[in-house]
């Protein structure tokens, strides 16, 4: 967008201007400012600066970002990345955050409806799925938190050929911090009901005899022990960053986030691949003793596997892969970054259709509630058509402590 502003042949200048991510000051024309990169992505070298032409008309020009990714291009070998590798990185990027906006709606859907289907029927009502409640809860707090963040700065991103346009959120400093902050309490809220699951899940297979789970154990782990770790990390980062204008983008270069957040965090995560590979010992080792083919027994650790590692978050444990720079081969440019937003966006949908959707005694719930819905508004039903069976009687009144397998 071109703005246009008179001043006096002394005082012809570009203005104060705030490009969605940097607040450029007042500059005489024909100059170019410069200003140091922020720290929003990793790739971005804060050594670098950022710059801006002012024309001679007292109109800035196009903003120039490309310095800072001089980060990748410094990488070994020491040659200078090429501007189609830099645009390709670019695209991909892009084109990855595109994709995981998608799967964060997708996510977000899937377990609000999820969650919706565990609270309404009572049938569905018990320990397991309780816990599946609670994991719901806290991956539906986090996305939508996430979404808000990731639409906010995709819209900065894409608004880059027309001058950044400004959004409420990248003026509002306090706004923007706060839901850093509560993304990452949310995040970590996340992982501790995924070792919750896991732990809960171990115990069962794993004792003969297992009581009544205690659940204000599992309330103080799941909600309550995140929030002092998050609390140091958002003081250390108010002490370091101050009013960083950057809303702590790409906090997670410091230190403070890998002590207080990324270290607990992947703790939580190794215990729950712990929890998987028992869980997998008992199973195979129960298969065997049913005389059951080796077939099958590969055939349902494959299928145990696939349907536990959404649920326990053991496949974010990839995210601790380096990152590949522009010079790295363009295939793993691509699978990296699709490949690690994809698992981190779509595992909420994940979870929801195994969880949920797939259950074999969501389904015929579901399908009782839409007989029964079809029944009842059939206009030429007759009062012979109200039979109850025994089936129909047990499957009502059924234990709420009890449920089915998961699939």
């Amino acid at each position: 967008m071109v703005r246009i502003f008179l001043f006096s042949a002394e005082e012809l200048e570009c203005p104060v201007y705030f490009d969605g991510t940097m607040c450029w000051p007042a500059t005489a024309v024909n100059i170019t400012a410069y200003l140091r990169c922020p720290n929003i992505f990793p790739q971005f070298d804060t050594s670098k600066f950022v710059e801006m032409y002012c024309t001679m008309d007292g109109i800035w020009g196009p903003v120039n970002y490309d310095p800072c990714l001089q980060k990748i291009v410094d990488q070994p070998p020491k040659t200078n990345a090429t501007d189609e590798q830099i645009q390709f990185h670019r695209d991909v990027l892009q084109g990855a955050k595109t994709m995981e906006i998608v799967g964060l709606f997708l996510s977000f859907c899937s377990l609000v409806f999820a969650l919706f289907i565990f609270s309404c029927f009572r049938s569905l009502q018990c320990h397991r799925t309780k816990i599946h409640k609670h994991l719901f809860a806290a991956y539906i707090a986090r996305l939508t938190i996430e979404i808000i963040l990731g639409v906010n700065r995709f819209y900065t991103v894409t608004q880059a050929e027309v001058g950044y346009a400004e959004t409420f959120i990248s003026r509002t400093l306090p706004l923007c911090v706060t839901l850093e902050v509560f993304r990452e309490y949310t995040r970590l809220c996340t992982f501790a009901w995924m070792f919750i699951e896991g732990m809960y899940l171990n115990s069962l297979l794993s004792s003969a005899v297992f009581g009544k789970p205690k659940f204000i154990a599992f309330y103080i782990v799941g909600w309550v022990i995140s929030a002092p770790l998050i609390i140091s990390w958002a003081v250390a980062m108010h002490f370091t960053l101050g009013s960083d204008k950057n809303c702590w983008f790409g906090n997670i270069n410091t230190v403070y986030y890998w002590v207080f957040i990324e270290i607990p965090r992947n703790a939580l995560l190794t215990m729950n691949l712990l929890f998987l590979i028992n869980i997998l010992r008992v199973l195979v080792t129960k298969l065997r003793e049913s005389n059951t083919s080796e077939t099958k027994q590969v055939r349902k650790a494959i299928k145990a596997t696939f349907v536990l590692l959404p649920l326990l978050g053991v496949a974010n444990l990839v995210w601790l892969i380096p990152e590949p720079g522009t010079l790295d081969s363009p295939g793993w440019i691509v699978v990296y970054n699709y490949g690690l937003l994809f698992l981190d966006a779509y595992q909420g949908f994940f979870v929801a259709v195994l969880y949920c959707f797939m259950n074999a005694e969501v389904r015929s719930v579901l399908r009782r509630k839409y007989s029964t819905w079809r029944t009842y508004h059939n206009p030429n039903r007759g009062h012979n058509m109200v039979v109850t069976t025994a089936t129909d009687i047990r499957l009502t009144v059924m234990d709420d402590g009890h449920c089915q397998s998961e699939t």
